[in-house]
């Protein structure tokens, strides 16, 4: 990882992109936008699961992310104004340290499951779960291409 941050590696190919936000975003949203501190009740839900997304193998994410499918790796990154793919990703997470992904519908929101090498899972989720679905369905792809 360079200073700025991660990029795409020569020869690395791009199969799937969406955005997301961290499990429990979406209802920490909807809770809080009558309360004062809205924001900060928010930002420690965040911190709360960024905790247990990095000691499970997961990068560091920022609590709205842009994620990134590669033929090697999945990169999460901080997302656009214009809703583009960042040129550079703040973390990683590589696709022999994935063991199963599987996108459920929650009524309005799609939730991710990813179980990872450490045993532990992390949880990501989408208001507009069509992106983040048809993501999981190349990841899954992907994975069993890569395993007998």
């Amino acid at each position: 990882m360079t200073r700025e941050g991660l990029e795409l590696e020569p020869g690395e190919t791009v199969l799937a992109a969406a955005r997301a936000s961290f499990r429990g975003g979406a209802a920490t949203s909807m809770r809080s936008t009558f309360a004062l501190g809205s924001a900060r009740m928010r930002m420690r839900a965040h911190d709360a699961w960024r905790a247990n997304a990095v000691e499970a193998g997961f990068p560091a994410a920022p609590p709205e992310m842009a994620l990134l499918l590669t033929d090697r790796r999945i990169l999460v990154g901080r997302p656009t104004f214009w809703g583009r793919p960042p040129k550079r990703y703040t973390g990683a997470v590589d696709l022999d340290q994935i063991h199963e992904v599987v996108a459920v519908r929650h009524g309005l929101v799609v939730g991710v499951a990813f179980a990872l090498a450490r045993g532990r899972i992390v949880e990501i989720e989408a208001m507009r779960g069509r992106q983040l679905r048809r993501f999981v369905e190349r990841l899954r792809a992907q994975l069993a291409q890569h395993r007998p």
